[in-house]
């Protein structure tokens, strides 16, 4: 949904008008999903009376064969393509699946494992008729599937790199406006956290402008409105986090876009002072070095002259050394001047 895009509220009304516009709400009918649940359900008990390991429970220690048990009589790839069919029902967009437990899973087990604590029951066929029944139930599966506990979200994930880059913008005052661009945003706590280090630098809010985007609708969805249905508690301390933004008026100056940075779809004016970008380049979705060279020249060429590209990543293993001097490479081509820093690296245009 390239076009999508969300000024943030907390709003119920409006997050419910909103939500409408992704999900159908509600129970769903489908002739195909009722003959697929119903193969599934007879594969399940086979599976059942076949499987000398017993049946999945929560906690369980997967073996290799079990493993191997499990995709002989449930194999995953069926399984995937009833999902598949759900989304394509309830949803009014195609999801991001890359990254995804259902596309990244090796097996039934290692699916279930991952969707913990949501799913407590081992039969795909039940899990499915219960998504197409409940519409409640299918919002926070979906949320957990794609905007999973265990992605790197938080507040303060990289406090030296904001501690310098509150020293570059007294060094570096832009003048007038500040225009911001927090790229692969995830969930939206860095988006935030910028515009309220402006705030702080003294800015006035109408001349801040921050956007974040992300190729994911849901993690869009979730930012702009600190909505998380798999985890209330998150919810809770995330809006408690960002509810000065409001107080303040400065989400008037933020914006929430889809957008694939790997694609070259950048609008021809966007032009920022400040770039982030956290946890994708060099990353597991982007470490190709065709693929990353490209998106670390779409995004110097964003840049004003004069602005700041900044890059970090401490979720994901082998970041610091080899992958961060190659994007410290590609930033020197790209015509940044690179400059150290204790986190991540940096190129000023």
């Amino acid at each position: 949904m390239e076009n999508l895009r969300y000024r943030p509220t907390l709003e119920p009304e409006k997050i419910v008008q909103r939500l409408a516009g992704l999900f159908i709400p509600g129970s769903l009918a489908d002739p195909d999903m009722e003959s697929r649940i119903g193969r599934l359900d007879g594969r399940f008990r086979i599976y059942s009376a076949c499987s000398p390991h017993g049946l999945w429970a929560p906690g369980l220690n997967i073996t290799g064969e079990m493993r191997g048990t499990t995709e002989i009589y449930l194999p995953l790839a069926e399984i995937r393509l009833a999902f598949l069919r759900l989304f394509s029902i309830s949803l009014h967009y195609d999801p991001f699946l890359k990254s995804s437990a259902l596309q990244t899973s090796a097996t039934w087990l290692d699916l279930l494992h991952r969707l913990q604590p949501l799913v407590r029951q081992p039969n795909p066929a039940r899990i499915l008729r219960q998504l197409m029944n409940d519409g409640g139930f299918r919002a926070r599966f979906l949320f957990s599937l794609f905007l999973p506990r265990h992605y790197g979200g938080g507040f303060n994930r990289y406090p030296s790199q904001l501690a310098f880059l509150r020293d570059w913008l007294r060094a570096n005052r832009p003048k007038g406006g500040v225009r911001c661009l927090d790229a692969a945003c995830g969930s939206g706590e860095g988006t935030y956290e910028l515009a309220l280090l402006l705030l702080q630098e003294g800015y006035d809010p109408k001349d801040i402008e921050v956007q974040g985007v992300t190729v994911e609708p849901l993690e869009l969805f979730a930012a702009a409105h600190g909505w998380f249905p798999h985890d209330p508690e998150r919810q809770v301390a995330f809006r408690d986090h960002i509810s000065p933004i409001f107080g303040e008026g400065i989400s008037q100056g933020i914006t929430f876009c889809c957008e694939d940075l790997t694609a070259d779809s950048a609008p021809a004016d966007a032009e920022y002072d400040l770039i982030l970008c956290n946890g994708l380049l060099g990353g597991p979705l982007l470490h190709d070095s065709e693929q990353l060279a490209g998106t670390a020249a779409r995004l110097s060429a964003r840049l004003k002259q004069g602005g700041i590209l900044m890059a970090a990543d401490r979720f994901h293993g082998g970041w610091e050394g080899s992958r961060s001097d190659s994007l410290r490479n590609m930033l020197a081509s790209n015509g940044l001047k690179v400059v150290e820093m204790t986190e991540g690296v940096a190129g000023i245009k």
